[in-house]
């Protein structure tokens, strides 16, 4: 008798140690959602802004030679 309480003990302790460990998860995958959310926002909005070039710089762009021999 004594050792099906022990193991019941056990398996509840095991449990709840489970039980928090899954909480801090949720937890971490909320905040790691959010971030990624206000990330994604960011780099929408830095992806479609036109460059800036530096003062007095002019890019060109220049024909490609092709492989002549």
């Amino acid at each position: 008798m004594p050792q099906k309480i022990r193991s019941e003990n056990f398996f509840e302790h095991k449990f709840q140690n489970a039980k928090g460990r899954i909480k801090d998860l949720e937890f971490a995958c909320a905040e790691l959602q959010r971030e990624n959310e206000e990330l994604r926002e960011r780099t929408k909005k830095l992806a479609s802004r036109t460059p800036e070039w530096p003062r007095g710089y002019r890019p060109t762009r220049r024909p490609q030679k092709k492989n002549v021999k």
